[in-house]
């Protein structure tokens, strides 16, 4: 498998400090053996998971007059990010059990943000708080010489433009007349609600040029898909923005390259469900939805979801979600795999195991 291991930081307000502990999950107990992998029983619920010991902790920073927070991004195979509300920078690497600070970023992050890693460079987008809104800032984490330092080769943070986005309401504030439901799937937004169609619950939506979808092309290009201003690309060697088209990506949050079948996987801007797409057309459609096991029996929500390529055809769907009748919180992780029909050419989907991991009362999950 191309990815070890998938990051859970598990942040428990009850707990004593450090209260945000970070596990690592084997992927590789989610699947069969090899060659004889054995279809899941679509009736039987997942089965229970145990975290792992925290490979990691870390402590909120404390401010004069209230608690400062910190948020955490994955970098590569083994690099987690931790930026605090001052801008302050952490590099855990878990390969090389070691822990780094880097310069500040600036200005810091304080709002939802959705990070792309390629290559030495991590770059961040900022968004507006609230709903999924504006771009406020794009950066990116970059190994190299530091423009202003005259010495070796270090981390630091570099700010880049944004796209000029064509719309006649590209300027205008966030607020907006448009209704639409605020459901995040691996945005990373705020105040995620239930993504069932009989549950939607129509609020202001966010602004036309906010961003609903986003991908990385190729080894150079980062697509960002808007609301309602079309797709742009990011060119990572001339860091300039260009318009890709009118339309949109079909696809809600992140979308994965899966270079197996030349197919961006993700998950369906219309149902939430996991689906693929060719990008290289003029205008991508969705070439396969697939079908997924029904959720938890008890009342609660999906809050998140999240797509993780494992390599060889294979990948991680988390599903994160909050019990409406009672304080809780669980995520499902599952092991898919995709297959092309020798006769047909068409894709088919083997699951294999599924489990649930608990979080308690209190605990709030993030998976990076």
């Amino acid at each position: 498998m191309n990815r070890r291991f998938v990051n859970l930081l598990v942040d428990k307000f009850s707990a004593p400090r450090p209260a945000i502990k970070l596990h690592r999950i084997d992927p590789a107990t989610l699947f069969y053996p090899t060659g004889s992998p054995k279809p899941a029983d679509p009736v039987a619920g997942p089965a229970p998971g145990r975290l792992p010991p925290a490979a990691m902790s870390f402590d909120r920073p404390c401010e004069r007059h209230h608690t400062g927070w910190i948020d955490f991004m994955a970098f590569k195979k083994s690099i987690v990010v931790a930026v605090d509300n001052k801008g302050r920078t952490l590099l855990y690497d878990s390969a090389a059990r070691a822990v780094r600070a880097v310069n500040l970023m600036q200005p810091p992050l304080d709002s939802p943000r959705v990070f792309v890693g390629m290559g030495d460079r991590l770059y961040v987008m900022e968004i507006e708080d609230g709903l999924p809104s504006r771009l406020r800032w794009f950066h990116a984490l970059i190994y190299g010489p530091p423009p202003d330092f005259l010495g070796q080769h270090d981390w630091y943070w570099r700010p880049f433009d944004l796209p000029t986005f064509d719309h006649p309401d590209a300027d205008r504030d966030s607020d907006s007349d448009y209704m639409f439901s605020d459901y995040d799937s691996d945005g990373d937004y705020k105040d995620a609600k239930d993504h069932s169609e009989s549950e939607y619950k129509e609020t202001p939506s966010p602004h036309p040029c906010a961003i609903c979808a986003f991908t990385v092309v190729g080894d150079s290009q980062i697509w960002a898909s808007t609301v309602a201003a079309g797709t742009y690309s990011f060119d990572t060697v001339s860091s300039e923005w260009s318009k890709v088209g009118a339309w949109v990506l079909p696809f809600r949050g992140r979308a994965v390259y899966v270079p197996e079948y030349k197919l961006w996987f993700g998950f369906s801007d219309e149902d939430d469900r996991l689906c693929a797409a060719d990008l290289t057309l003029t205008q991508p459609v969705l070439e396969k939805v697939w079908e997924e096991d029904p959720p938890p029996l008890e009342a609660c929500s999906v809050t998140a979801s999240h797509l993780l390529p494992l390599g060889s055809g294979r990948l991680c769907v988390v599903r994160m979600f909050v019990k409406t009748e009672e304080m809780g919180s669980f995520a499902v992780m599952s092991g898919v795999e995709v297959l092309r029909d020798g006769g047909s050419g068409s894709l088919r989907m083997i699951k294999h195991k599924c489990r649930r991991y608990n979080f308690g009362e209190r605990g709030v999950v993030k998976l990076i």
